[in-house]
């Protein structure tokens, strides 16, 4: 028979709670009446007058034993006069945390905090049975339970992405999105994280119950497309890669777009593949549209007849980090019937490593190349790098290389002659600490070398000649700037109740008592070039010859350490990212 129950201090006029639907997932010893609405009259006339038949008692209590929101127990209250069984039942989270604890315990007398008392002595036994029951029972009264919402919609999956409104099924409940946290690790439908008295239901705050399903239904997707823009073929899918602001890739036929500068630093790394859990990902990409099939190689551009450089440069070969400079020309064939060829341009130092081992039109490409426009027929052999891509300076050339030299310092210029007839000659760079000292190894790092690279920059073309100048300049100065470290001491016995004493006001002193006191000591510190023994933090300093840059400020500091970021003459590279130029050191 049907069972009500009613607070200890409700009137007996009041409605029975479990007419109310509650969502619960499966769990033991819970009302097999869960999520149904009581339609009988005639039990529902003798609910409102008070009258209720005792029904059979849940398992005793057991000490120790796990329990949870919903789970009902019986325990017996015994006087000097009386005996008395009562059904319990564990009321929900947060309180439910207490069901487990002995002191809690049903009967005690700390029970209401934990449990709910039913009214009624309960006699004999009832077998424990599942909750929700989607069969109506065969005994009168009927009941009508949980909504029958057909076929079923795809499984939960743990790395799908899901969005408010989405539904999944999970042993024939469905549940539909609420929050945010759907796709989050630990709020999977009807799941429970903790042990013991520590079970907490973390998935009713994204997800709740909306009835049972029977068979299956079509997909649905999460975020709909039709809120989406189209944007044609799929890009290639995520790898682990360096990827540049823009950048677009695929996940399950969505299309994402790799966020700003600095943030842009995460979209190659693990833990921020786009469309995962716990939801990193969100800090790199975001979602920019749906796409269907395959656009190909990103690298590979369309034919644009319009813009184009002219003649073809050579195609591009396979070769070592050496085999293409900043500024080198190459051409890729996108198609021969009709024949369609592109250009692409070298990118600087040190991304210019990558160009004779990425092919332009190959996943990463875009690191070595940046597409020039469309090219047509053939230029020719012509010297590397073409001088149509570097400045040229017309006010002379530094002293040439020598390899004999052995005094060349970071920032140092020098040219190199690529060509005799006619004359062309190149500005190359001696590059920071620690590759300045390849600057100095003779022939073998010269900048036309296969080594070159590790030791010079190039820079430009110049023609003419002027007197042997340093870029920059030799300092052979004094240059110092106040380096500045906090350190933190502990304070025994300090008053209690004195600003930053562990020991309130009232509290007996002793060695319990204890501050900690932050001292910032500043020390006079040479400012030396940037070496990678250092561990650069916020306000350092480093110099180029006798300019100085300071370390940036959380988050850019963290780029202060890597060799990529390291300070040079040249505004247009990275280091601004990591470094602020300040007043040069004192002649």
């Amino acid at each position: 028979p049907p069972h009500h129950k009613y607070n200890n201090d409700q009137s007996k006029h009041r409605c029975p709670n479990n007419i109310l639907t509650r969502n619960q997932p499966t769990l033991s010893n819970k009302r097999n009446n869960t999520n149904m609405i009581q339609v009988n009259s005639i039990i529902l006339t003798a609910a409102l007058l008070g009258h209720a038949s005792a029904q059979g008692c849940y398992p005793a209590y057991i000490t120790g034993a796990s329990y949870s929101a919903g789970d009902i127990v019986s325990a017996t209250t015994i006087t000097e006069t009386t005996s008395e069984t009562h059904n319990y039942e564990c009321r929900s989270a947060p309180n439910s945390l207490f069901c487990s604890q002995g002191a809690f315990a049903p009967n005690g007398i700390y029970s209401a905090e934990a449990w709910i008392k039913e009214s009624a002595e309960c006699m004999g036994t009832i077998e424990p049975t599942m909750s929700p029951s989607f069969k109506p029972t065969t005994d009168s009264p009927t009941y009508s339970p949980t909504g029958d919402v057909g076929g079923c919609p795809d499984e939960y999956a743990a790395d799908a992405g899901y969005d408010v409104g989405d539904q999944v099924s999970v042993d024939g409940l469905v549940y539909e999105c609420t929050s945010g946290l759907c796709s989050q690790i630990g709020f999977e439908p009807g799941t429970s994280v903790g042990i013991g008295a520590q079970i907490v239901e973390y998935w009713r705050q994204a997800w709740t119950v909306v009835g049972h399903c029977f068979g299956t239904i079509g997909p649905t997707s999460a975020p709909s497309f039709d809120e989406l823009d189209d944007v044609g073929g799929c890009p290639d899918v995520w790898s682990a890669q360096t990827y540049d602001q823009g950048d677009l890739v695929s996940f399950m036929n969505l299309v994402f777009e790799c966020t700003e500068d600095p943030l842009s630093s995460h979209c190659g790394q693990a833990g921020y593949e786009p469309n995962t859990a716990p939801g990193a990902w969100m800090i790199a990409w975001t979602v920019v549209g749906h796409c269907s099939g395959s656009i190909g190689p990103t690298g590979a551009p369309s034919f644009d007849p319009a813009n184009s450089v002219g003649g073809c440069p050579d195609e591009w070969e396979m070769g070592s980090s050496a085999s293409y400079e900043e500024g080198d020309m190459v051409s890729v064939t996108i198609s021969t019937m009709p024949l369609r060829q592109v250009a692409y341009r070298c990118n600087a130092w040190p991304l210019s490593g990558h160009c004779g081992q990425i092919s332009p039109i190959e996943d990463g490409g875009d690191l070595g190349w940046t597409f020039a426009g469309s090219c047509d027929g053939s230029i020719g052999p012509t010297a590397s790098p073409s001088f149509d891509a570097l400045s040229v300076d017309a006010s002379g050339c530094p002293e040439e290389f020598s390899a004999s030299k052995t005094d060349y310092e970071a920032g140092d210029l020098v040219s190199f002659s690529v060509s005799d007839s006619p004359s062309r000659d190149l500005v190359y760079q001696c590059r920071e600490s620690p590759n300045a000292q390849f600057c100095n190894q003779g022939a073998t790092f010269a900048p036309d070398s296969e080594s070159g690279t590790l030791a010079w920059t190039l820079i430009g073309a110049c023609s003419g000649t002027l007197a042997p100048t340093y870029s920059p300049s030799q300092y052979d100065g004094t240059c110092q700037f106040m380096k500045c470290v906090v350190e933190e001491t502990v304070e025994t016995n300090c008053a209690p109740g004195s600003d930053g004493c562990s020991c309130l006001t009232g509290f007996p002193a002793g060695a319990d008592c204890v501050k900690t006191i932050e001292t910032e000591n500043c020390t006079p510190t040479d400012v030396d070039p940037w070496s990678s023994g250092v561990d650069y933090v916020e306000d350092d300093v480093v110099r180029l010859g006798a300019k100085q840059f300071k370390c940036r400020e959380w988050p850019n500091f963290i780029w202060c350490n890597e060799e990529a970021y390291v300070p040079t003459m040249n505004d247009d590279d990275f280091w601004p990212q990591a470094w602020t130029a300040i007043e040069d050191c004192p002649p």
